[in-house]
């Protein structure tokens, strides 16, 4: 009899101390248990990582930046090899975040908020950072953009460069940042400089790294997108390759899920003190049983005026301010398996479960259910 062939083995060169490599390895994972295949973490970078990768001897290898040394080993071993991000050097096959996307996003976050001003603050010499740059400039249609993209101190001693970069800007203004632990700095730095937050100056990061997020001050809006989805997709590829089966995308994009509003973009900045006020009302109390008819008695003031108002301001109705910030909550909560669909309801300030659901889906052209499951890749 002969033996059982071994299962595949996958050498997986992802850093796991940020939240975005731990949740690449979550979806590699996701996906490898099934075919019950071996993985094989390396723990190492650089030139290390790639003797490892030669030591192991796997049959392919998933990675998250991969360098020089690692596609040499790759190659080397006549193995593919699949990158998590899009990076400096020509890999065979990549699964990264669609930043035009991304882009597009952002410019209607700060628009929503009446924000006529936008700015990038970049990472110095990441190829993935002056692509988002290059599409937020093109999603603003050949508006004028002021961008940023020297390196940035760990600490607090030396953000000189970005504050004399910040305080130049026209105020106030919406700043997208490449990843949401440039945007934690970017948060010091305005208070270095005494700008308000999000008053002058609305910080916007990408990721959604809810811890990071969640301790900086104030607390960081940030565009979300499901991570684990590209450890997940990238394991398929590399799958597909194994198989030697013929791959029509080899370059393939995660699309984002929206924007995780928090403190660092909770503003409207319009000049009608009536629209800030209502929209300061709808924020405090789109959890509750509330339409737009208490949003005008709060103002003492006629519905129709209030939607007049809005729609000069924003270019919307009240109505429809209420439904994006409810929508926005409710995104955010979908991605936590805990909260139940009820619960959410609730939370988004809907009777029932059945009327959430049905505003939802007019809104996204998706069922809350069917949203999760893309996210969880369910």
């Amino acid at each position: 009899m002969k033996p059982a062939a071994q299962p595949p083995a996958v050498a997986v060169c992802i850093d796991t101390r940020d939240g975005a490599g731990r949740s690449r390895l979550h979806g590699v994972a996701q996906y490898l248990r099934r075919p019950g295949w071996r993985m094989l973490l390396v723990r190492h970078t650089g030139r290390a990582a790639a003797r490892e990768v030669v030591r192991l001897q796997p049959d392919g290898v998933i990675a998250y930046i991969a360098d020089r040394w690692l596609l040499a080993a790759a190659r080397a071993q006549k193995i593919p090899l699949v990158d998590t991000a899009f990076g400096e050097l020509a890999v065979p096959m990549t699964v990264s975040l669609d930043n035009a996307a991304v882009a597009r996003l952002a410019v209607e976050h700060f628009a929503q908020a009446g924000l006529k001003h936008v700015a990038y603050c970049g990472a110095k010499g990441r190829l993935a950072s002056e692509q988002r740059r290059a599409s937020l400039a093109a999603a603003l249609g050949g508006k004028k953009l002021a961008a940023f993209a020297d390196a940035v101190s760990e600490g607090e001693a030396d953000l000189e460069p970005l504050l004399r970069w910040l305080r130049q800007l026209p105020q106030p203004v919406g700043v997208l940042v490449f990843d949401d632990k440039l945007g934690e700095r970017v948060l010091a730095a305005c208070r270095a400089a005494q700008l308000a937050v999000p008053q002058q100056v609305a910080v916007l990061g990408i990721g959604n790294d809810e811890l990071m997020c969640e301790v900086s001050s104030p607390t960081l809006s940030s565009v979300s997108f499901p991570t684990p989805r590209l450890g997940y997709e990238a394991a398929h590829l590399l799958a597909q390759a194994l198989a030697r089966k013929k791959i029509r995308e080899p370059h393939r994009q995660v699309q984002p899920t929206g924007v995780v509003a928090r403190g660092s973009t909770d503003l409207v900045a319009v000049e009608d003190t009536l629209v800030k006020d209502a929209a300061g009302f709808i924020r405090a109390q789109a959890g509750n049983l509330i339409g737009v008819k208490h949003v005008a008695q709060s103002l003492n003031v006629a519905r129709r005026t209030l939607d007049r108002r809005f729609a000069a301001a924003l270019g919307r109705t009240a109505r429809e301010e209420l439904l994006r910030v409810r929508m926005n909550q409710a995104r955010a909560l979908l991605a936590d398996p805990a909260q139940t669909i009820a619960a959410i309801a609730r939370a988004c300030g809907y009777g029932t479960a059945a009327s959430f659901s049905r505003a939802f889906r007019q809104h996204t052209g998706h069922w809350p259910s069917a949203h999760r499951a893309e996210l969880r890749h369910l």
